[in-house]
């Protein structure tokens, strides 16, 4: 029997936005006017304060595990 370590989790998806750092925390202020906390496993430094869309998936409305970043 195949397993998927994700069940249960929402599918992936895009979003893009603006990158910041609060505190802490990656945020990304979307275009759609949400804020997004962002989960990472690395540390975009590069793209903080830019144009971004980032992959992943929703863990809750507010927070989004990342798969990756890229400049929008």
């Amino acid at each position: 029997m195949m397993t998927n370590d994700r069940a249960g989790t929402s599918p992936s998806l895009v979003k893009s936005g603006r990158l910041v750092r609060r505190g802490g925390a990656f945020i990304l202020e979307s275009d759609d006017g949400n804020v997004l906390e962002l989960r990472l496993m690395r540390v975009p430094v590069d793209h903080v304060g830019k144009s971004v869309a980032v992959t992943g998936h929703l863990l809750t409305p507010e927070v989004m595990e990342v798969e990756g970043v890229r400049t929008a």
